[in-house]
């Protein structure tokens, strides 16, 4: 840089020109990087899992309650069941005396709950050439074992090593299963889910509403899929591959599918969707703008990122999510007190409140820098807000459509735990057993059914939701 004193008048005002430009060059520079640094899962769509282990904030709204248990509230207490001689009659519970008074007719009983895990040994005669394929070999498992195996594993989420050491624990050493066996059960399972899985294709093709949700996951096998050709596994070599699943949620039903990767083809290979007439939401993935007869769009990711954009000075995208929020309340309450459709000139007013807030975002806009970090984030939700309007808004015009997509995206939930406990999928076939029987599972928990009760009818060989 030039001696100043020995600079001329103008070539001092074009350095400040030029270190003014600099500066700004640096805000913006500084604007972003803190923007991205305040990023979490709470103010963008970065998922909880990269929020480390920084304090999570508190996003409640404050209800003037006193912290605590509500007066008034009876609470919960553990309790004798009132139909439990009925239980112990018909053997699904024991009964077992302790009497602490020598006999005497003066006593106060109290009650212990508790479970036992016993071994049974069924012993099963057939005549020679009569044994039935299922009793092979000299011994097997029953279905009792591999429901309580499949439980645990698919739906508590236990490691087979440990599900197998839990199993030799409360049996004192006695039924110690391997992790071959385990993982047998698994294939058992999902062999015989057949008929379960096209029932629950066949209620969710039919329900009015439907939400669906993709994610990845890890497997060191994945397909090379080609028109007209077989599918051809490949191996990882050093690195996993990402798979997509993808989630096909209603309040009754769930039906997941894996796919090799996260494109139209996958969609239409699930077979799901192509026929589908209904409602369908969805994280705006583009792709399912080609299925489905009416659309919704989940509006909590653009509250997220409108909290974001708040977060840096623009007070217009707070106004904006408070609005969404409260017309989302606005609905709650109808709802709470048995209303079932918008009123007319309500729906009216939100209309006209969304697009005048659109307008003004879009004016905000003009106001800004275009190359500040705010404006590459707020433009885009601006446009999107407006060109998807309908879909954002559908959640007033039909009550039966949610504000959000989170149904599909809490039933994705089981899969990235999964993935935290195995690590990654060592095959494609352990890969498409798992989605097969999560979505039996979460089907069977939906319905408010037993599960092992289930698992045990369908290892019997007997259907369950067919």
């Amino acid at each position: 840089m030039p001696e100043l004193n020995k600079m001329t008048v103008d070539e001092l005002r074009a350095l400040i020109v030029k270190l003014y430009e600099k500066i700004a060059e640096l805000e913006r520079e500084i604007e972003t990087l803190r923007a991205s640094l305040n990023k979490n899962s709470k103010n963008s769509s970065k998922p909880p899992s990269t929020d480390g282990f920084d304090r999570v904030p508190n996003n409640r709204e404050r209800t003037g309650n006193k912290p605590g248990g509500v007066i008034g509230h009876e609470g919960h207490k553990i309790q004798l069941p009132e139909n439990y001689q009925e239980l112990i009659a018909k053997g699904d519970a024991e009964y077992k005396l302790e009497d602490h008074t020598n006999g005497s007719n003066d006593y106060v009983s109290k009650w212990v709950i508790d479970v036992r895990v016993t071994p049974v040994f069924i012993e099963h005669r057939f005549h020679p050439g009569e044994v039935p394929a299922e009793y092979k070999n000299d011994v097997t498992y029953g279905e009792e074992i591999k429901a309580l195996s499949i439980s645990l594993t698919e739906d508590g989420m236990v490691s087979a090593e440990r599900l197998a050491e839990f199993f030799s624990s409360v049996t004192n050493g006695v039924v110690h299963p391997s992790k071959a066996a385990l993982l047998g059960f698994e294939n058992e399972l999902a062999g015989r889910l057949g008929g379960e899985i096209d029932a629950i294709k066949l209620d969710i093709h039919e329900a009015p509403v439907m939400n669906v949700d993709e994610s990845p996951m890890k497997s060191t096998q994945t397909v090379v899929r080609e028109e007209g050709a077989a599918d051809v596994l490949k191996n990882a070599q050093g690195k996993t591959f990402n798979v997509c699943t993808r989630t096909y949620s209603t309040p009754n039903s769930t039906l997941y599918t894996v796919n090799p990767q996260k494109d139209l083809k996958g969609v239409e290979r699930d077979g799901v969707l192509p026929n589908y007439s209904g409602i369908l939401g969805h994280d705006h993935d583009i792709k399912y703008y080609n299925f489905g007869g009416k659309h919704f769009e989940c509006n909590v990711h653009p509250c997220r990122e409108l909290k974001g954009i708040a977060e840096l000075g623009i007070e217009w995208a707070a106004r904006m999510r408070d609005f969404l929020l409260g017309a989302n309340e606005y609905k709650n309450n109808d709802l709470a007190h048995g209303i079932h459709t918008c009123d007319p000139v309500a729906l009216d007013r939100f209309e006209d409140d969304y697009l005048n807030l659109l307008v003004e975002g879009f004016t905000v806009c003009d106001g800004l820098n275009k190359e500040s970090c705010g404006y590459k984030k707020l433009m885009p939700l601006v446009r999107r807000l407006w060109e998807y309007g309908d879909e954002h808004m559908l959640f007033l015009h039909d009550y039966d459509v949610p504000f959000t997509n989170n149904l599909a995206e809490r039933d994705l939930r089981a899969e990235k735990t999964k993935q935290k406990v195995s690590g990654c999928f060592r095959s494609w076939h352990g890969i498409e057993s798992f989605v097969t029987i999560r979505s039996f599972i979460s089907t069977v928990k939906k319905r408010g059914m037993n599960l092992v009760c289930s698992l045990r009818t369908v290892f019997k060989g007997e259907s369950v939701l067919a």
